[in-house]
């Protein structure tokens, strides 16, 4: 694969307007290495009939998810805080991708350190979206940028769940009218989403916000449930398995008829 080159922006992190190196979202050790994906528009969406038999007119993009968001030495600083954390996490998650076949984990996690997870997953939110994104929430970026900062507002929570069945997510910041304010991150072995504002639990995830109260190292053990969801329509939050999409299709086009 060709080098990939710089381009001008403003840096997500330090705010300034400079060159920006290409982030992998997640990071290229979490199995984003040689990623393949098609980038698809909402409006495709919105006008297929069937998007479970709908043939992307995306373009298909090789060499991993990201974006030119970073400059060069805050892509470096994330990778030496937060990377090896959450790759070892990642880790996790694919070898119970792989060992079982469940739709729901009771485990116990060994030697991890979940704080440096937290700040990692939240920087990938960060770097999905827009410069306003942090300027409306700087709160976030405070916490990303002080590896030693455990102060988050309550209105932030991130779930997690596990993830190995249809497409990739990686939605910016969008309103939900049942969840308010999310972002969502879908890549195997995980999904991730952010939620703002909401003082209800979206109770089908597992709430992993208390990450930021453990300490800062990589020995931490702890108990956690995780749920496995499939991702195969382009909606937030949407976890419907493929049959119950088709029968969605089959009563809309039914009652379309009469």
């Amino acid at each position: 694969m060709a080098k990939r080159k710089v381009r001008d922006g403003i840096c997500r992190l330090c705010k300034k307007h400079t060159k920006l190196s290409f982030e992998h979202i997640p990071p290229r050790v979490a199995f984003n290495k040689n990623t393949r994906f098609y980038s698809i528009s909402q409006e495709e969406f919105i006008k297929s009939e069937n998007f479970l038999e709908y043939k992307p007119k995306g373009i298909v993009q090789q060499g991993g998810l990201g974006y030119y968001t970073l400059c060069k030495e805050c892509n470096s600083f994330l990778g030496a805080s937060y990377v090896k954390s959450f790759a070892k996490w990642a880790n996790l998650g694919m070898s119970l991708n792989l060992k079982y076949n469940c739709d729901f984990y009771e485990i116990t996690a060994l030697n991890q350190n979940p704080i440096r997870i937290l700040k990692q997953i939240i920087s990938m939110f960060i770097c999905m979206n827009e410069p306003w994104f942090t300027e409306e929430y700087p709160e976030l970026l405070d916490f990303i940028k002080n590896p030693d900062q455990k102060e988050l507002p309550a209105k932030y929570k991130i779930y997690n769940y596990l993830n190995n069945e249809g497409e990739i997510r990686n939605y910016k910041w969008a309103y939900t009218n049942t969840y308010g304010a999310v972002c969502e991150l879908a890549f195997p072995p995980f999904g991730y989403v952010l939620n703002i504002d909401n003082p209800n639990e979206i109770s089908h995830l597992t709430n992993i916000t208390d990450f930021k109260n453990y300490p800062d190292s990589r020995d931490n053990n702890f108990k956690i449930t995780l749920l496995k969801h499939p991702t195969y329509l382009p909606i937030p939050l949407d976890y419907r398995g493929k049959a119950e999409i088709e029968n969605a299709y089959k009563e809309h086009e039914t009652s379309r008829i009469r």
